[in-house]
């Protein structure tokens, strides 16, 4: 049974490495809109699979392995970037919700209320930090930095009347500034540099939209 396991893993693993794995992969990526490219979408489904079949009791089928393989790996690439999918959209809500937190130009009572605010998030932002694992790329503390920093951002330029839109773009600008600053630059290709920059982003914007909902924030 062990013997067969690996195999069916091994059959997995080989069809991931294809031409065809590739081409599936950036036919996701296009149709999906994906932050991360094919070679990241690939990488995280031989994760997923090596977590999957190591669970597995039973092998795939008792006669072509092969092609049941093909058929498991392709869907489970397929729910990897749909899962992706999911997850950038609700990162996008959570920026919307994170631009539309304070007004353009604020007045004295506006920024003593949003002072109020940002306090009561960063406050949420730490507690989720310290308890809630980390995610395997991204180093807490620059997660924890960012998200802060962001924070700030926005409640200094609330109360300096700029009225330049804070939008998504703003959002992801200021973030991977700080994720840029604390990360090790030199020791970085520029491929793993800007893999690192969307990880982060993404536990970021993560982070930011849990501490709102947990603080019961509901605009409108």
């Amino acid at each position: 049974m062990e013997t067969k396991r690996l195999t069916d893993l091994e059959a997995v693993l080989e069809w991931l490495t294809s031409d065809d794995a590739r081409r599936a992969a950036v036919a996701h990526v296009r149709r999906y809109r994906l932050r991360l490219d094919a070679d990241d979408l690939i990488s995280e489904t031989v994760v997923t699979m090596q977590q999957r079949m190591s669970r597995r009791t039973t092998p795939l089928v008792e006669q072509g392995v092969g092609s049941a393989s093909v058929r498991f790996a392709a869907r489970a690439m397929s729910n990897v970037a749909k899962d992706h999918a999911r997850r950038t959209a609700r990162d996008a809500r959570y920026e919307t919700e994170l631009t539309r937190m304070f007004p353009v130009r604020a007045g004295a009572e506006e920024q003593v209320t949003s002072a109020v605010f940002v306090e009561q998030l960063i406050s949420s932002v730490n507690e989720l930090v310290r308890n809630s694992p980390a995610c395997p790329g991204c180093h807490k503390e620059v997660v924890f930095a960012a998200a802060t920093e962001v924070l700030q951002l926005v409640l200094i330029e609330g109360a300096s009347g700029d009225d330049a839109p804070r939008d998504n773009a703003w959002f992801d600008d200021a973030i991977e500034a700080v994720i840029d600053r604390t990360s090790p630059k030199a020791s970085q290709l520029p491929s793993a540099r800007r893999k690192r920059r969307s990880r982060c982003t993404r536990c970021v914007i993560d982070l930011l939209g849990s501490a709102l909902r947990r603080i019961g924030y509901r605009r409108g």
